[in-house]
């Protein structure tokens, strides 16, 4: 019975650190500067001009939409945005970033101009380039576009 009780515990431990991997909600305020992670991505609002919630999810690269589909060098990134009176946000005004943390294949791949940023339009049914910038940090360099538009964001290899 107790081995049973510990086995269950520990599978319930496992089940919930998963789930907490994949998906994050964190709440953000109006004025405030606030990254909002999830592994090796996430936003940042810059002077938010939002007070609600941020939630982010990470997607794996299999069965995507659109025509055309990039190589991804990890899992995406899909965002969304809720008020405080918990409307859902689609457009954003601000300073408001996606960004993509690297590793080293990903950072060889940006040295030779081979890598960017790409935001899935469902009007267009198409992986769109999000111009992307270089942001070094030692141990946490990162590529990072300015959003207009919550949605779905991956980081690949260029058309």
């Amino acid at each position: 019975m107790n081995k049973k009780l510990v086995l269950t515990v520990v599978a319930v431990i496992l089940a919930l650190s998963l789930l907490a991997a994949s998906s994050s909600v964190q709440a953000i305020s109006f004025g405030e500067n606030t990254d909002v992670s999830l592994g090796r991505a996430g936003l940042v609002f810059t002077y938010s001009q939002y007070d609600g919630l941020v939630k982010l999810t990470r997607t794996s690269k299999g069965n995507l939409p659109g025509e055309f589909v990039p190589k991804f060098t990890q899992h995406l990134l899909f965002t969304r945005l809720y008020d405080q009176d918990n409307t859902k946000v689609n457009s954003v005004v601000g300073p408001v970033y996606v960004y993509f943390k690297l590793r080293g294949p990903e950072q060889r791949l940006w040295n030779k101009g081979a890598l960017t940023i790409y935001y899935y339009d469902s009007w267009k049914n198409k992986w769109t380039e999000c111009p992307t910038h270089f942001i070094f940090k030692p141990g946490n360099s990162r590529v990072s576009c300015r959003i207009s538009k919550m949605g779905l964001y991956g980081v690949g290899v260029k058309k």
